[in-house]
This record gives C-alpha cells, structure tokens and sequence, in this order.
C-alpha cells in the first residue's frame, strides 16, 4: 500500500514523503534532462539521506523487440553523445565509461520479475541530450 504524509519543495520540485508498505520512500517528479535528474537526486542525498536512487521515466527505444509500456531496468548506462575517454580520463575517472547499477537493486529487480506477470527486460540504456528520431536511429 502507498501512502504520502507530507510535501517539502526545495529547488523548485516538490518532494513527497511517504510509505510503501514498511518502506519509508521519497517520490519527486525531476522533470525532463539529467540535469533536473541530478539536481533531484542530489537533494535526495543531502536532505533526504536516502539510501537508494530509483530513476523512473519513459524513453524511446533503439531495441526492435522492446515493445510500447515494457518495463526496463538498466544493468548499465552509458552515453550515446559524449566521447568514450570523458569519464575515465577526467573526474570522475571512472574504471571504465558506464555507470554500472547497484547489485543489491538489480537483484531485488530480478527477484521480483519471477513473481509479476508483466514483463520485465534487462540491459544497456544510453542518454543523451539529444531526442533521437527514426532519421537519426542508425547513426
């Protein structure tokens, strides 16, 4: 069961406090581009202390077999605009140039796509600052 308590704005978004189930949860609607997604998440961290990040969102799909209202968890993401060397070469100086997900989160998502009847596909997403269209799709 869900329920909100309470509503606190900062940074211009409203951040809704709540319950699933036994679960305390923090629900924020960030808006369109990393930035507000980031901007989101950091208030996240620093008022909220929230132990985990859950992004949630629609976007269009490079994969054929991906089908309209799938569910999609992403294993990986890397970026589809930005050169290859940025995130291992200057800060944050990553291994390698993916933000790779939390284990324990993929887990609980694998966990749980043996109990729904929905499906529940696994895998790469890539981001960008660019909305790409069928004319754009190959390159």
């Amino acid at each position: 069961m869900i329920s909100f308590s309470q509503v606190i704005e900062k940074s211009m978004l409203k951040f809704h406090l709540g319950r699933i189930n036994e679960a305390e949860i923090v629900a924020v609607y960030s808006g369109v581009c990393k930035v507000n997604a980031a901007i989101a998440a950091q208030v996240l961290i620093d008022l909220f202390h929230v132990d985990c990040v859950v992004n949630a969102g629609t976007a269009g799909g490079m994969e054929e077999s991906v089908r309209l209202f799938d569910t999609v968890v992403s294993e990986r993401m890397v970026y589809h605009d930005v050169a290859e060397d940025v995130l291992t070469e200057f800060h944050p100086w990553l291994k390698e140039n993916c933000f790779t997900a939390d284990p324990r989160l993929l887990d609980a998502a694998k966990r749980y796509k043996e109990k729904t009847e929905y499906p529940i596909l696994f895998g790469v997403m890539a981001t960008g600052e660019q909305f790409i269209e069928d004319e754009k799709r190959e390159e």
